[in-house]
């Protein structure tokens, strides 16, 4: 569903003009604000009622910290009939207390619905606000190292549908930030709750995501990506200061904001994007402008820079077409600590309006309560009245206001339609039936995201030597985190300790497979672990901590050490357990197979800590699916075939490498042609002298098999035949992974056409014989490698994009690609030998010694010929060892060897003729 604003519109044409238009001032400035309450339930005298009943303001969020969530298996069933008093209150104050307070009014002639924001975090199980009740997600990390925007768009489709039918109509994320350098040693990045730390790979998952949402809300979710313009680079919580990025205009343009143009940009003219809102960030910027000495205020209330980043293509278009802007929390510390280092005073109206007027359409007032004020409500209603006066009195104000309130009019209508609902429609649009029943999505995310990050998988059995079997012994130890859904809930953890072990049980016990038996498993906490270490804290556990002796007992009588951790950067008792272990006694690990499962992010640990653990997994989340998939891990039942979407510093793993072209494979090439209608065919026509031939590329894979990103280099050769030519060098660059140009037959003669991209320098070649008055048609003519692990590019989408590219000399590479391998070279010698031990062997038994040295040195020199026949890749070799490899030349190798014996048999028998 698309959405514009056209301030020029007339009230005769425009419902949304006609509903400004019948606003009061304080309706118009209500619109302005969406805000937090207390509670799980409205009553007359809470705050939120006057908010919603008198001051007429925006929408909500729905926050567990604001308690407006409880305990399940309540949880879906309170918070629909919470969402549905709020708006029957909003339509009907009389419908909630038949009571009203005095000077509440009827409902009023601008009437607009409210936004019921939730709060998409993309962390553990994909959203941390609701633990119960939805159906099992996934964490954003967990969706991006699947490197599937089909399983994205399936997720959001899910999250979509079951929010929307709980009521909730306004989704502030998914965060769009690119995490560009993970943190080792401190929690200041977003761990899982990113994509990964490609800005290509984060626009593609983001963009599959939210058009997910909205086509699994039928349209009726906005949702606002955050963080804008980026946190990716930040240096510290966010919640707690103000951080400060240094990076330019233009290196934010090439990172951080590439999502974001990404889900802004118009699929066609006037439909506004994918995306309807940007939530923006408390964040500044040093070097902004150039001036690595200048730094801007939080850009979410700085004018200047705000105005900048929105004057760049595609936002400028985007907000023009009517795309809202929604501040991060007014009241978080960080604002706090900006405006006033000792923390003592706040102005809140003061804040409120310069974050309006930077740019920001609709404010998120949290915690929002001024340091003068006895209470936050006072501070709202203070902060309204401010509002309202100063339209009163300015007029530039006032039009920036109503520009502001016709966007979120206009976007509350593109999700609730042209006219808006009626009391009894919210009642039977809230339908609990279709919510938390999707089981599959989590599996299919833990099936293809699960990635081995040590060691490669053909060491794996050297390793562990195999599965666990029956009669060894398993200690499990999980890093457990206890979560609640509201102050007075219960706790509940996020990943319990018998989690891994029960999984275990459950699939290959005496029940299941029979591979294992549970008399001889055990399973504790990293604070167990902690505990036993020495390491002691004067925290209240939940849970009693196991003995000493019980634990050491364990571990010394293992088998297998089992550790599921956390994100070992939280500052929680335990967190690090399994640093201090390996640091601390290795010597207890030395006769065991260490195996770690991270259910949280892949880089927390160093370089020497993942040399001392035998494999080590990331799954990046913790739900029941992905124990599941670490259990079938453990006893190999499935691969991991998910690939990491961020560095791992102890590893070297970096992204830009990983994302780059693959060296080992060949790209395809092809001519296409397209119709007036611009699709392409693979079956153009001859050409002619005085054409213009297009050639595509086959998709360009990097070294996981995934396509490249967009705009990698691409560059293509085109050689002629004519004596004295000097090729022909085009670069062009790739869009989904495929790269096209377009190269014109201008005389006759013989174009061989080439294509490299980064280290990827082998390529199929296409062959253009042009001759005068003769339509001909392109040869392609295929190299042949021998065969590596890495993946062959598949699909081969067409594009219609067409820019000129630049290639090296291929000549040689695909010969030396054999003659240089060592273990071809040992089999033709261990070939060779064995004839000619045949030999002296035969020569002995006929009793003709004094040929003995003829029956040993001519298999070897024929078995040399042949085997230099392979070596120098003459015709027909590369056929040989491609299809039956090390096999081929120890079978091609003795038969050569073999004529040479059978040559000085016949020799001999010559000579004694």
């Amino acid at each position: 569903m698309s959405f514009n604003v056209q301030f020029s519109a007339t009230a005769q044409s425009d419902p949304a003009v006609e509903i400004l238009e019948s606003m009061s001032t304080a309706e118009k400035i209500g619109q302005l604000f969406l805000v937090t309450f207390n509670g799980n339930a409205i009553r007359a005298e809470d705050p939120i009622y006057s908010l919603v009943s008198e001051h007429y303001i925006s929408g909500v969020l729905i926050s567990p910290e604001q308690d407006n969530l409880v305990s399940s298996p309540q949880t879906i069933d309170s918070l629909q009939n919470l969402i549905l008093d709020l708006q029957k209150l909003n339509l009907d104050p009389g419908s909630v207390e038949e009571e009203l307070p005095e000077g509440t009014r009827d409902r009023r002639e601008g009437y607009l619905p409210l936004f019921i924001g939730f709060t998409y975090s993309g962390g553990q199980h994909g959203t941390t606000s609701i633990l119960e009740g939805l159906s099992p997600m996934a964490s954003n990390m967990a969706i991006g190292a699947t490197w599937d925007e089909e399983i994205a768009q399936a997720a959001g489709e899910i999250l979509g549908r079951e929010l929307a039918t709980i009521g909730i109509n306004l989704l502030l994320g998914p965060a769009l930030d690119v995490l560009e350098n993970p943190q080792m040693t401190d929690s200041t990045d977003l761990g899982i709750q990113t994509f990964g730390g490609d800005p290509y790979w984060v626009s593609v998952m983001g963009k599959a995501i939210i058009s997910g949402i909205r086509a699994g809300s039928e349209g009726q979710i906005a949702v606002m990506a955050s963080h804008f313009p980026g946190l990716g680079g930040s240096d510290r919580p966010i919640e707690e200061e103000v951080a400060t990025v240094r990076k330019s205009l233009e290196e934010l343009r090439q990172f951080d904001l590439a999502p974001f143009f990404a889900v802004t940009q118009e699929d066609e003219p006037g439909s506004g994007g994918l995306v309807q809102g940007l939530l923006t960030s408390h964040i500044r910027y040093q070097g902004f402008q150039g001036n690595i000495r200048a730094t801007t205020r939080p850009i979410s209330f700085d004018p200047q820079a705000f105005n900048l980043v929105m004057s760049l293509e595609p936002l400028s278009t985007w907000r023009m077409n009517g795309g809202v802007t929604l501040s991060d929390s007014l009241g978080s510390r960080a604002i706090r600590l900006f405006r006033d280092p000792t923390g003592q005073t706040f102005s809140a109206q003061l804040v409120a309006r310069d974050t309006f007027l930077a740019g920001n359409d609709l404010l998120l007032l949290e915690n929002f309560r001024d340091s003068s004020d006895p209470d936050e409500l006072t501070t709202i209603v203070g902060t309204l009245n401010f509002f309202k006066n100063k339209y009163t009195e300015d007029s530039i104000f006032a039009q920036r206001v109503d520009q502001a309130v016709l966007r979120i009019i206009r976007l509350k209508l593109s999700i609730l339609g042209d006219t808006f609902t009626t009391r009894g429609d919210f009642q039977s649009a809230i339908d609990s039936t279709n919510v938390g029943g999707e089981q599959e999505l989590a599996n299919r995310v833990a099936q293809t995201g699960a990635t081995l990050i040590s060691p490669e998988q053909d060491e794996i059995e050297s390793r562990t030597g195999g599965i666990p079997r029956i009669g060894e012994r398993i200690v499990f130890l999980t890093d457990v985190r206890y979560v609640r859904q509201c102050s007075t809930c219960p706790h509940e953890t996020i990943m319990d300790v018998n989690a891994l072990e029960t999984a275990v049980l459950r699939l290959f016990g005496p029940g299941a497979a029979g591979q294992v038996g549970g008399w001889n498993l055990n399973s504790y906490s990293f604070a167990d672990i902690a505990n036993y270490l020495g390491e002691r804290t004067s925290e209240a556990m939940l849970v009693p901590l196991a003995a000493e002796e019980e634990v050491d007992q364990a571990i010394r009588n293992a088998d297998w050490l089992v550790f599921s951790m956390m994100d070992s950067r939280a500052a929680i008792y335990g967190a690090e357990a399994l640093q201090s272990f390996l640091d601390k006694r290795p010597d207890l690990a030395r006769d065991k197979r260490v195996v770690v499962f991270s259910f949280d992010v892949p880089y927390g640990l160093d370089a020497t800590e993942i040399s001392k653990i035998d494999l080590f997994y990331a799954l990046y989340d913790s739900s029941q699916a992905f124990v599941d998939m670490a259990a079938k891990l453990l006893f190999q039942e499935q691969a991991a075939l998910g690939a990491s979407p961020v560095g791992i510093p102890g590893l070297g793993y970096e992204l830009i490498e990983v994302t780059a072209p693959d060296p080992n494979q060949i790209i395809q090439l092809r001519l296409v042609s397209f119709t007036e209608e611009g699709e392409a065919t693979l079956e153009p026509e001859g050409f002619m002298i005085g054409d213009d031939v297009t050639i595509q590329t086959g998709v360009i894979v990097d070294a996981n098999g995934n396509r490249v990103p967009d705009r990698t280099p691409v560059e293509f050769r085109v050689a002629s035949s004519v004596e004295g030519e000097t090729p022909l060098l085009f670069e062009t660059s790739t869009d989904r992974g495929v790269a096209t140009t377009t190269v014109p037959i201008e005389k006759p003669g013989l174009l061989t056409v080439t294509v490299q991209s980064g280290n990827a320098r082998i390529s199929e070649a296409i062959q253009l014989d042009a001759q005068e008055d003769i339509a001909a048609q392109a040869v392609v003519i295929s190299p042949t490698l021998i065969p590596t692990s890495t993946s062959a590019p598949t699909e081969t989408p067409l594009v219609s994009t067409a820019t000129p590219a630049v290639i090296d000399e291929q000549i040689g590479a695909i010969e030396g690609s054999f003659s240089s391998r060592l273990g071809a070279l040992v089999l033709g010698l261990i070939a060779i030998a064995f004839v000619s031990f045949l030999g002296y062997i035969s020569a002995q038994r006929i009793q003709i010694g004094e040929s003995a040295l003829r029956f040993t040195l001519i298999p070897a020199i024929t078995g040399l010929l042949t085997y230099n026949y392979l070596a120098l890749g003459l015709p027909g070799s590369l056929g040989i060892t491609t299809v039956l490899g090390g096999l081929g030349v120890f079978a091609v190798v003795a038969v050569g060897s073999s004529l040479g014996l059978l040559l000085a048999h016949l020799w001999n028998r010559t000579a004694n003729s």
